[in-house]
């Protein structure tokens, strides 16, 4: 009993989170479904052993910081591509997949559109047209892969530089070491998709936040470029800072607030501008329904029976039963890209009121759609369950139909050893890798994070607690999204470093 009462708040309120996510995350991956008695039984049993594990792994990583060699900048930035370089040619000239056609064929034909970031689609376009205007798509996917690699490293070098403001030389060093040598960092800076320039501005936004809320002393124009830049470059950003800012002004940080909310102001007006100068047309109002799609669509392969039949000819207007039956539990794609948003356009009041009806008749099977979207990222699944694969490597041949015969093509020296990294870390999320499968692991990452957060709570250090929330909340627009893959998880594994240190200012 007396070792209960030293368990602080945070090691209570995270042991809860931590039981309930296991037990509903355990029957995701192994059920399909939740079942909510036994798991809120599991949950219980849980609650303690949980709390005090954390209050133990509080104490344990709170050391006094010890100070190393001074941290130099520039051999930071060298140590990062050093080590991603022999990724680069292994994938050489890199891998574009993902969305990267389909960017790619805005540039050929000038037809724009804001589903994906202006600002990365001209960038890669650039040095593609670039690079065919010399003789060689391949040189010029090469060129922005090169390009990347660059700006991401100095991303992160800057990020080791606030921290070694903030928390020493050795915190610095040791976020370089980690930038450098983390097998997801090799693989990611040398992908095409937008996931990683936006990483590399939001974990830097991250680090200035964390140091301006703890020590107050880094510029304005510091903080305000990188902040721009992430919103520029994912739009699901411009919420979670629009949340922040709100959280900012809650807790009377005017200043950072005031900062932010600039930021967020001109990457709006600048987007704003670019589509405008682009002709570029919105992208679908269904690409921000991915969770009332799945709940819906669960529905209706599950228990249609509950349906009346106004509601299931409401749903059959905007998702005809060819559409709904293809229901993926683990991606809304299948059936979010036969979803017909012009109904709901003419009369969203219609189908807003047919979706809450289905909500409240069908809870349960509600709440497992969103369960089996989300659980990999709040679990730490044994097994990597979400269709596809973890992370696309390599090159998709598809839509250049713009381009005419021209193509980024593989040019690997090594294709074996590509193959052979495909198989192990993007089919599986490298889980059949004992121990580094768990480095992959999306809900293990989150895990750590929330960990930190919680630390910086019991150790009262309000303000480190309080920078924390922004990847937690920019986690929680990912969790409204389509599908639980690989590369959503970067800006979340390169905010550990900065979440782990310790700022010089002792906070009460």
């Amino acid at each position: 009993m007396r070792r209960l009462k030293k368990v602080p708040a945070a090691a209570w309120l995270g042991g809860g989170i931590y039981a309930l996510l296991s037990a509903f995350g355990w029957q995701a991956e192994h059920w399909g479904k939740s079942d909510p008695a036994p798991a809120l039984a599991a949950s219980l049993a849980l609650f303690i052993p949980f709390a005090l594990l954390l209050s133990l792994l509080f104490s344990v990583t709170d050391g006094e910081r010890r100070q190393a060699k001074a941290f130099r900048s520039g051999l930071a930035f060298a140590l990062m591509l050093l080590c991603w370089l022999p990724s680069f040619i292994v994938h050489f000239p890199g891998s574009f997949a993902y969305d990267v056609p389909f960017q790619l064929e805005q540039i050929a034909s000038g037809a724009y559109s804001t589903h994906h970031p202006l600002l990365h689609t001209l960038l890669l376009g650039g040095c593609v047209r670039l690079g065919r205007l010399f003789g060689s798509m391949n040189a010029g996917a090469a060129l922005y892969t090169a390009l990347q690699m660059l700006l991401l490293a100095a991303c992160f070098t800057l990020t080791c530089a606030s921290l070694d403001r903030q928390a020493g030389s050795r915190a610095a060093r040791g976020a370089a070491v980690f930038f450098a040598l983390y097998p997801l960092n090799m693989l990611m800076a040398v992908n095409a998709t937008k996931d990683v320039l936006f990483t590399g501005c939001f974990v830097l936004t991250f680090a200035l936040v964390r140091e301006t809320l703890c020590l107050g002393q880094v510029r304005a124009v510091r903080l305000l470029i990188p902040a721009a830049l992430s919103v520029l470059l994912r739009n699901n950003m411009a919420y979670a800072l629009a949340a922040f800012i709100l959280l900012l002004l809650l807790f009377r940080q005017i200043g950072p607030a005031g900062l932010l909310a600039l930021a967020l102001a001109v990457s709006l007006l600048c987007g704003s501008l670019l589509a405008r100068s682009l002709g570029a047309v919105s992208g679908d109002v269904r690409e921000a329904l991915s969770v009332p799609i799945q709940q819906v669509a669960r529905v209706s392969c599950l228990e249609r029976e509950k349906l009346t039949d106004g509601e299931k000819a409401a749903i059959g207007d905007v998702m005809p039963e060819m559409i709904w039956r293809a229901y993926d539990p683990a991606v809304s794609d299948p059936v979010k890209f036969g979803f017909d948003s012009a109904p709901l356009r003419r009369d969203p009041a219609k189908y807003l009121s047919c979706y809450l009806r289905v909500l409240r008749r069908c809870p349960g099977c509600c709440f497992d759609a969103v369960l089996m979207l989300d659980h990999a990222f709040l679990y730490p699944y044994g097994r990597y369950g979400v269709s596809g694969y973890y992370l696309q490597t390599g090159i998709t041949d598809a839509v250049y139909t713009s381009w005419g015969e021209d193509r980024i093509t593989d040019a690997s020296p090594t294709p074996r050893l590509r193959a052979a990294l495909s198989w192990r870390f993007g089919a599986k999320g490298a889980m059949q890798i004992p121990l580094v499968g768990w480095l992959f692991n999306m809900g293990l990452i989150n895990w750590t994070l929330l960990f930190f957060s919680l630390r910086s709570l019991a150790m009262r250090r309000g303000n480190e607690a309080l920078a924390s929330a922004l990847p937690l909340l920019l986690l929680g627009t990912f969790l409204l999204g389509p599908v639980m893959a690989g590369r959503y998880i970067y800006p979340f594994v390169c905010s550990l470093p900065v979440a782990a240190a310790r700022a010089e200012k002792k906070e009460g």
